[in-house]
């Protein structure tokens, strides 16, 4: 027992020193010159940006999820995690509450309600999860890192120091994900500057707290991205019939039937949907096989908030069923 607890303390100790501020951060080479450019090219204070480098925590657990994203996961697990009753059954809740910011948002974006309530499901749980690191630590520990993504983190490092000025936030109390993004939709530093509206016309844009900035700035991404307004965005080719199916023909390759065939022999609402509208095979990774699908235009869109095939299927289906929900409880 007393083993166990000197290894339990050490456990912590080691982990508590691992998340201390790095007063020598700032003299680094690396970090140095990243001021000096700082300095030279946007008027930054260099004392200013040495004292707040000087604050920089190291986070080994930044490193350690930037390599391991939950999107290398199968589409089983990931769907598992996010498309779920929970964050569906709050979704119809969000969407009450802030029905008319929603539909004024559809009107001006035309991007669909649901889609904008289930990228805010998704991404932190309609503003229950947005994140325990400091912004400042989960850009810096990346950026300053032999990670092959080191350069994009090092440009949101620069765009954090600037959106913090613009807007007038202390850059030493902006919290976020692991991966430095900021607010209910989670969006990274060069993202605010570029994307983030204020649903009033204010200068300030609040995307943590203010639920109407937030839509409209989802609505704006969107838009800015090039959602088509009443255009589809995915379709099943496809699914895992069963879960065992692995069992009986383990030799066997899954077929895909060919889009040639699919529109000359399927259905006909399908076959105009298809022939209307570019479309690429989705291959979605299960437990027991795969998924397929026709992703369409939008689908590359909501890809453009995170370029992974499961994150924009779980936007996507999350979207459905709320939607599906609250049209049944309005109707009931």
């Amino acid at each position: 027992m007393v083993r166990f607890l000197i290894l339990f303390l050490i456990h912590n100790l080691f982990f508590a020193a691992s998340a201390q501020a790095n007063p020598s951060f700032a003299s680094r080479p690396d970090v140095t010159a990243f001021i000096q450019q700082m300095v030279k090219q946007y008027k930054f204070k260099q004392a200013s940006l040495i004292a707040l480098f000087n604050t920089v925590k190291i986070r080994s657990a930044v490193i350690r999820k930037i390599k391991a994203p939950l999107e290398k996961e199968p589409w089983t697990l990931y769907q598992r995690l996010f498309v779920t009753e929970w964050r569906i059954r709050k979704g119809v809740e969000f969407w009450n509450r802030y029905q008319t910011a929603l539909a004024q948002a559809e009107k001006k974006y035309g991007v669909p309600a649901s889609i904008i309530v289930a990228t805010i499901g998704v991404e932190t749980k309609y503003g229950l999860h947005t994140g325990k690191f400091r912004v400042i630590d989960a850009l810096s520990n990346i950026a300053f890192s032999n990670s092959v993504r080191a350069p994009f983190f090092k440009n949101e490092l620069k765009e954090f120091l600037l959106l913090t000025r613009e807007q007038k936030l202390d850059p030493m109390k902006v919290s976020g994900s692991y991966a430095g993004a900021i607010g209910q939709p989670q969006f990274m530093p060069s993202s605010y500057r570029r994307y983030a509206v204020s649903y009033n016309g204010h200068t300030k844009i609040d995307l943590a707290n203010n639920e109407l900035d937030i839509i409209a700035s989802i609505g704006n991404y969107y838009k800015l991205h090039g959602w088509k307004t009443n255009q589809p965005v995915a379709m099943p080719i496809s699914l895992v019939s069963h879960k065992f199916q692995f069992f009986l023909n383990t030799k066997k390759e899954v077929k895909i039937i060919s889009k040639s065939a699919l529109t000359d022999e399927g259905n006909m609402s399908d076959n105009q949907l298809l022939k209307n509208n570019p479309h690429k095979i989705i291959s979605l990774p299960t437990y027991w096989g795969n998924e397929y699908w026709f992703g369409f235009h939008n689908f590359d869109v909501i890809k453009r908030y995170n370029a992974s095939d499961l994150y924009a299927m779980s936007v996507w289906q999350l979207s459905h069923y709320i939607a599906t929900l609250r049209e049944k409880l309005h109707n009931a």
